[in-house]
């Protein structure tokens, strides 16, 4: 009898609780927004607690069970960048989703671009591609040219430049106690063993 009681009381909390659908339309960034890769998602974030979503087939994102409160929504993909959002649930279910911008301070909201009760529905807009690599331009066919050169001799490419004291060093002999071997010590080497035998 209390568990049933308990389980009634939490019911009313689970029927407020809001839902909210973000979907990617198509753009002139993002034509097909379908080849975005499955590890696109979208979170809910507000202080102490992130709801996180995949990226769904119809290129949308579903929070369910969203609690009252002043949430950021970011949507975090591996090729593009996308606007955030500032996503707002009252005590009465009600749920605003306001176009918000990073730097601006929480209270200056943006256009308001969906609202609903118990539910709402928004776009999510492609701000742009990301760029992790940077074309190196701007080299003039002068500096273009030193940098080839030093290409070439460079150690890593085979090239010829001053040898390393180490790299003609032979630990074999070091240890057996011999000594560099120079032309004029090879005949005094030899000289002192034709002596001995």
């Amino acid at each position: 009898m209390p568990s049933l009681l308990l389980s009634l009381l939490a019911l009313p909390t689970l029927l407020l609780a809001a839902s909210l659908q973000l979907t990617i339309p198509p753009s002139n960034i993002l034509p097909n927004p379908s080849t975005l890769p499955p590890s696109t998602h979208a979170t809910l974030t507000t202080s102490g607690l992130v709801l996180s979503a995949p990226i769904q087939r119809s290129n949308s994102f579903s929070f369910n069970n969203i609690r009252p409160g002043s949430y950021l929504c970011d949507v975090y993909s591996r090729d593009y960048v996308f606007a955030p959002l500032r996503v707002d649930v009252s005590e009465q279910d009600a749920v605003e989703i306001w176009q918000t911008f990073r730097g601006n301070e929480w209270d200056n909201k943006g256009e308001r671009i969906g609202a609903g009760s118990g539910s709402a529905n928004a776009d999510v807009r492609v701000v742009g591609e990301r760029a992790f690599y940077e074309s190196r331009g701007g080299l003039d066919p002068e500096t273009k040219k030193e940098f080839e050169e030093q290409q070439k001799n460079s150690v890593l490419s085979g090239g010829t430049s001053a040898a390393n004291p180490l790299q003609n060093f032979d630990m074999a002999a070091w240890m057996a106690g011999k000594t560099a071997k120079t032309s004029g010590s090879d005949e005094a080497v030899s000289s002192k063993a034709k002596k001995r035998g």
